[in-house]
């Protein structure tokens, strides 16, 4: 019998084939390399999925607020938006109603939270700005708006602007350069 290919155990291979597993040494290694790319790729995994909360809170809410239109429009009834800047929340609700977010919730209206870390900034209506912790974005029932401005901002400092149009109560996005 030929001693090519055998270690001095008699075992066919090398020194990777030990059936004893890994050592400890090995295994620190192994963990070092691991924990050094996970300090490199977390702080930009956590910012890329801030600002991807971000960016589908802003989407939601206006996609409420196109929404909001189309519905003042095909019923033919005002409508708004109610915004509770100090809880983060947002609904839907008729203009005559001045409900809080927990009267609304009672009668059955569903809200809409802002996530972790994410806040309603300046409000402003026709170019003035508005304060309060409730304030309401206003359709008429020909889809006309106050030429409203909302900010949705993050605790990060990156923010966009949600823009309605005054003659046709459209809806558009522009990022704030912080």
């Amino acid at each position: 019998m030929s001693s090519v290919g055998r270690s001095r155990s008699g075992v066919r291979g090398g020194w990777w084939l030990r059936a004893g597993g890994y050592t400890l040494l090995e295994l620190i290694a192994v963990l070092a390399v691991v924990g050094l790319a996970l300090s490199v790729v977390m702080p930009s995994v956590s910012s890329g999925l801030h600002r991807w909360r971000l960016r589908a809170a802003v989407r939601e809410m206006t996609t409420m607020l196109k929404f909001t239109r189309t519905q003042a429009v095909a019923t033919r009834q005002s409508l708004r938006v109610v915004l509770d800047r100090r809880r983060n929340l947002y609904w839907l609700d008729r203009p005559t109603s001045a409900l809080d977010a927990d009267q609304a919730q009672d009668k059955g209206i569903r809200l809409y939270a802002l996530p972790a870390g994410v806040h309603f900034g300046l409000v402003t209506v026709g170019g003035q700005e508005k304060s309060g912790d409730q304030l309401g974005v206003l359709f008429s029932a020909y889809g006309t708006t106050t030429g409203t401005s909302v900010q949705v901002v993050g605790d990060r400092g990156i923010g966009y602007r949600i823009v309605l149009d005054q003659v046709t109560g459209q809806a558009s996005i522009r990022r704030m350069e912080g």
